[in-house]
């Protein structure tokens, strides 16, 4: 099932470094679902610097022109209902229906933050002097950092994808050992709707140590476990 699939780096699909794998696990009755790629540290750099030159390339990108790629993700999404719901039935184990909706809801955050991209306005704030105005910008923190995990893995990865690209900035996604597929589905559509290579990167295998390495790492400047807005300010 992952034989298309592997580290996402670049704007292709490839194998690890070492070619190691780990098996997935479908729980509803323990049989093996296949391998999945197992990211090295050799891969994680790659990632990195595929990420950090990716930003350059997307935030530069008009926000228009973002907001008609990430609206184009959720409509794929939609299209691809039945197969994204799959791959949650079968590494989740939730119901075809549950898993259905779970896509929908996906597909609307990404729709959502669609119509955000072109709403990151700055703002005039007034000075204590008389000939002097301040102006306040947002511009893209830099290289996200996303970990999804395995209870909800599109909602979730949608919340994280979506809001750094919306703001302008590269992110890297690292699905749980568990759900690498649907993650992989997903990011597979962003390349398929023409985000430019190295802005959505993904990154499969140990959760510690490929968090560690990216934790560590000064080319990641934001990391989201959490949604946050993806941007900093500067005046």
């Amino acid at each position: 099932m992952y034989e298309k699939f592997g580290q996402f780096i670049n704007g292709k699909w490839q194998q690890s470094s070492d070619k190691s794998t780990y098996e997935v696990i479908n729980p509803a009755n323990e049989e093996i679902l296949g391998k999945a790629s197992k990211a090295t540290p050799e891969d994680v750099d790659l990632a990195l610097k595929s990420a950090e030159k990716g930003l350059e390339v997307w935030k530069q990108t008009p926000p228009w022109q973002r907001s008609y790629i990430i609206r184009k993700i959720a409509d794929k999404m939609r299209e691809k209902q039945d197969v994204l719901a799959k791959w949650m039935t079968l590494e989740v184990g939730k119901p075809f229906a549950e898993a259905k909706g779970e896509v929908g809801g996906a597909a609307d955050i990404f729709e959502w933050n669609a119509e955000e991209t072109k709403r990151i306005y700055g703002q005039t704030v007034e000075s204590r002097f008389a000939d002097t105005r301040v102006h306040v910008y947002y511009q893209p923190i830099g290289v996200v950092a996303a970990l999804t995990p395995w209870n909800f893995p599109l909602v979730l990865s949608a919340r994280k994808i979506s809001t750094a690209l919306a703001a302008g900035c590269s992110v890297i996604v690292k699905p749980d050992v568990i759900t690498p597929g649907t993650v992989m589905e997903l990011v597979d559509i962003c390349r398929e709707c023409g985000v430019p290579p190295g802005v959505v990167n993904l990154l499969s295998g140990d959760p510690p140590s490929i968090a560690q390495q990216l934790i560590s790492s000064d080319i990641i400047k934001n990391f989201s476990n959490r949604i946050n807005k993806g941007w900093k300010i500067n005046s």
